[in-house]
């Protein structure tokens, strides 16, 4: 019933979502958008280092190879949903913006003891911006809007296998099989205002992704003893020259908002390209320390500590757009990040009915921070984004499975490392997800006939 209930909500409050203002930043206004990490809520919440984020209870599409780590006969259904709000500073000039969407979908589904499927989605950009201008001409306002939107998404299904899997160490491999899609438009309109009446002209842009691709993982982890425990993974996802559709018409109106008015006076109809996606590479650490019992006492609880890092990089720099042998470059510059993160739970084991562990104790409290140097490049400088993360896992136990329900939030500033004159997003946000284990006795009872 509970988990009917949870998945009700996340279904009303994504198609919430969906409808929402999608304003987010001007500089995704530049190439295929905004690059920005859209990470779900477990993964935000220790500042977006993913790559080596290993636990049997929560999916992770950030990295293949941990798709046969989860609770084994243990399906995972996991979504969530994002808000954001920004506050644009420049020259002493302020506005703000807005962003509430998915994060992502997935199924995750360990089988065979060492192997693991899924399936998911989840974004790689969006386009969300409106900038206004106007100027005088022979005593006249001209007005200029500029505006965009749209998305890009992947939709993956991913393999893993555990190659090695003893007490002391174990070894996993993955791969996700990817699939682009989705749409960018970019408007330009000048205008003027004549009796209320607006007159004058549009250019409109829109890119359309179809093509696929995929991403490497790998994932070993370290056991000494039954206290320590280290995790190195990686993940790489080839460059690759995307199939693109192109459109761009231009059009004269003596009425915005009369059609009959219309004129078009080019129309490109469709054009085939390639748009370059960058190479990734990222790298992770994870250590986790897991305390034993005290053999004095019964009642003494489990504590667990992890502490997870990772540095990413991607040649965004190589960026081009190839449409009709018309090549544009030079929108985006190379990018990297490191990302850190924390996490504290005060009994590690969630399904332990004893009367000395409260509900308290089972929640896992997580802290993060993270510094990337965006693709983002404005007057020589590139622009840097820095925030702080914090959040909480809760455990919900049905049907001797345990289910999660994640949230975080997440503050930061983007551009300030570039001094005046040029756009500072001041930012703060929060993330809901939730990870539904299905009761053992619906999907995995079997019955025995004498």
């Amino acid at each position: 019933m509970y988990r009917s209930l949870l998945v009700t909500l996340f279904i009303v409050l994504s198609g919430t979502a969906l409808v929402q203002n999608s304003t987010n930043s001007p500089y995704s206004s530049r190439g295929i958008g905004d690059l920005g990490y859209y990470g779900n809520a477990y993964t935000s919440a220790l500042g977006g280092a993913a790559t080596a984020l290993i636990d049997s209870s929560q999916t992770n599409l950030y990295n293949p190879s941990t798709y046969s780590l989860t609770a084994k006969q243990n399906p995972l259904f996991s979504m969530g949903i994002a808000h954001e709000e920004k506050r644009f500073s420049n020259n002493g000039m302020e506005s703000s913006g807005r962003y509430t969407g998915l994060t992502h979908f997935a199924l995750v589904i360990p089988f065979a003891n060492r192997l693991g499927i899924a399936a998911g989605l989840k974004p790689l950009s969006r386009r969300g911006y409106e900038i206004n201008d106007y100027e005088m001409v022979n005593g006249d306002s001209v007005f200029y809007d500029y505006t965009g939107s749209g998305d890009l998404q992947e939709f993956m299904i991913g393999l893993s296998g555990n190659i090695l899997d003893g007490r002391k160490q174990s070894l996993s491999v993955g791969v996700n099989g990817k699939y682009y899609f989705g749409q960018l438009e970019d408007e330009r309109i000048v205008y003027r205002n004549e009796s209320s009446i607006q007159s004058g002209g549009f250019n409109r842009q829109t890119l359309r992704a179809k093509d696929f691709g995929f991403e490497f993982g790998l994932n070993y982890d370290f056991r000494p003893n039954l206290t320590h425990s280290f995790r190195v993974a990686g993940v790489y996802r080839p460059g690759k020259e995307l199939n693109f559709e192109k459109t761009e018409s231009n059009v004269y109106f003596s009425n915005y908002y009369s059609l009959p008015t219309y004129d078009t006076l080019y129309s490109s109809g469709t054009i085939d390209g390639n748009v370059y996606l960058a190479t990734k590479t990222s790298v992770g650490l994870t250590y986790t320390y897991t305390p034993q019992n005290d053999s004095t006492s019964r009642s003494s609880k489990l504590p667990s500590y992890m502490l997870t890092m990772e540095y990413a990089s991607e040649d965004w720099g190589s960026y081009k757009e190839d449409f009709n042998a018309s090549v544009t470059t030079g929108q985006y510059v190379n990018s990297s990040s490191l990302r850190l993160g924390f996490e504290f739970v005060r009994h590690r084991l969630a399904t332990d009915r004893s009367a000395y562990v409260g509900f308290l104790d089972k929640i896992r409290y997580r802290v993060g921070a993270y510094s990337v140097n965006t693709p983002y490049e404005v007057n020589g400088t590139q622009l840097i984004d820095q925030g702080m993360t914090a959040g909480i896992g809760i455990p919900l136990i049905m049907a001797r499975s345990v289910s999660t329900l994640n949230i975080s939030g997440t503050y930061g500033s983007l551009g300030g490392n570039a001094g005046d004159g040029v756009l500072r997003e001041n930012y703060y946000g929060f993330k809901l997800g939730i990870n539904i284990a299905p009761g053992y006795d619906k999907w995995f009872r079997k019955y025995k006939l004498d």
